[in-house]
């Protein structure tokens, strides 16, 4: 949430049960699709620089950062996407590109949103790992079941929002 005014903030944080702190900017990420699995972050990181000289053509080195924040599995369990975190210039050629090689593969890159959701209680601002929610919650209908098991979705009724549905909001279609 933003704030127009330090007060807002001041007035917000008040608020019980309700974490507050000031924005710091991140840069963009990057999901590079198809990496092998067996390269660790830092070859990941050396073969993009290393092979992609056409799309780094005049990026001066301190428009080169990058992170790698964290690997998505994949059904080839030879392989991850790894989602890389980099510079605003960096994210920008990379994105245009949409193909770049690492190791012995041509792979795909995507914008990567920096939102993150649980898949476990459908909430925003936390991973599985870190959720404190005690059964899934299936984000059809708010439900403590998994999708397969679903009664609504199987008499085809109108979805429910589980975040909306916390907040007090109603339905959303």
């Amino acid at each position: 949430m933003r704030c127009a005014t330090k007060e807002d903030m001041i007035k917000i944080s008040l608020i019980k049960d309700l974490a507050v702190r000031k924005p710091s900017n991140q840069d963009p990420m990057v999901c590079v699709q198809g990496v092998l699995l067996c390269y660790c972050n830092e070859e990941i990181k050396e073969h993009i620089k290393a092979q992609n000289g056409y799309i780094l053509y005049r990026v001066d080195r301190a428009g080169l950062q990058m992170k790698v924040r964290f690997r998505k599995r994949t059904r080839n369990s030879n392989e991850c996407h790894p989602i890389l975190e980099k510079s605003p210039e960096f994210w920008k050629r990379l994105t245009q590109a949409q193909k770049i090689y690492v190791g012995f593969g041509h792979c795909s890159v995507e914008n990567q949103s920096a939102l993150i959701q649980c898949i476990k209680c459908v909430g925003y601002g936390h991973t599985k790992a870190l959720c404190k929610e005690k059964n899934d919650l299936f984000s059809y209908c708010g439900g403590k079941h998994m999708g397969r098991h679903c009664p609504s979705r199987a008499k085809n009724e109108t979805p429910h929002c589980v975040n909306c549905s916390r907040a007090k909001k109603g339905v959303l279609l």
